[in-house]
């Protein structure tokens, strides 16, 4: 189940997709824009299986799962083209409807936020590798990720840096294999291979003092301006990111968490609400314990929370 601004989307085990909440663009997929306070199942994929679904705050992205290639559908407001059905703009519709551009493609993961959309593809079929591989949605903009052999990322929706808006995917030109990508409200993190973050787009308040050094910037293209490196991770590799509103985290190999970014609302858990220009370390665990903190973290528009995972041991007689 996902709560998003002001609307839910619960996706069942048997793959049927069940809305609730405000209708009022479209998002809930009933093919009206009437607002819902129990959860209706929405008859447009009665018969088919949902594998995945992403909401932003008028959109909805779905992913259907097939033999060859993998459908991704979306609804809601498509003012700012996050939806990425047509190269024309779509106030809003109703109706699930086919996002373009990703023909004979395998799609890993798909998520929203705001208008932005994004998608990782686990795999390339018959498809050229210019092909995207996963898929992120945002309060305004699109993101399309590449995790297999290019790792390519793709944006549509609302620009991160003042450019006009992309209705269609758009794949950002950069010699880097992508493997996951989160969304916030005016920036887009994403996270290599390798275990390094990339920051795409600006936080409003400030952008990291590191990043702006110019020997630390991935540069794009002149229309897209750069992908900024985020340093301070101590040679750490980073397994896990998000991103809230205006606030970042990421998980590292060994287990710590830390977050930078709007501090406003203590989100970024450091015990004040101060902002911080680059990622800080989070105390989470205890200290005593001999055993690494596992888990994710998940980062909300002025919230942040870590689930952290417990191992079970095992003894054999």
């Amino acid at each position: 189940m996902l709560a998003c601004f002001n609307f839910d989307l619960n996706n069942c085990d048997t793959g049927y997709i069940f809305t609730c909440g405000d209708g009022s663009f479209g998002q809930l997929g009933h093919g009206n824009y009437i607002s819902t306070c129990s959860p209706v199942q929405v008859l447009h994929f009665k018969t088919r299986h949902v594998e995945q679904i992403a909401c932003g705050m008028r959109h909805s992205l779905i992913v259907l799962k097939g033999d060859n290639e993998d459908i991704i559908y979306g609804f809601g407001s498509g003012k700012r083209g996050q939806l990425g059905i047509s190269d024309d703009k779509h106030k809003s519709v109703s109706t699930p409807q086919v996002t373009l551009g990703f023909e004979n493609v395998k799609i890993r993961s798909v998520t929203a936020n705001g208008d932005h959309s994004a998608a990782i593809s686990s795999k390339f079929l018959s498809a050229p590798l210019y092909n995207p591989i996963q898929m992120i949605a945002g309060p305004t903009y699109l993101v399309v990720v590449a995790s297999s052999l290019d790792g390519h990322l793709y944006v549509w929706g609302r620009s991160f840096h003042g450019a006009p808006d992309v209705y269609m995917p758009h794949r950002v030109t950069a010699d880097l294999v992508f493997s996951q990508v989160a969304l916030g409200w005016n920036h887009a993190l994403v996270l290599t291979g390798d275990g390094e973050v990339y920051m795409l787009g600006r936080y409003n308040y400030n952008v990291p003092a590191n990043a702006q050094k110019a020997n630390m910037m991935k540069h794009i293209s002149e229309d897209e301006g750069v992908m900024q490196r985020v340093l301070n991770f101590d040679s750490t590799k980073v397994v896990q990111i998000g991103a809230g509103a205006e606030h970042s985290a990421g998980v590292t190999d060994g287990g710590s968490v830390m977050t930078w970014g709007w501090g406003e609302h203590g989100q970024l858990g450091l015990g004040d609400t101060n902002d911080q220009t680059d990622p800080q370390l989070v105390s989470l665990c205890n200290e005593q314990s001999t055993e690494p903190c596992v888990g994710r973290v998940y980062c909300g528009s002025g919230f942040t929370f870590f689930v952290r995972m417990h191992t079970v041991k095992s003894s054999f007689v």
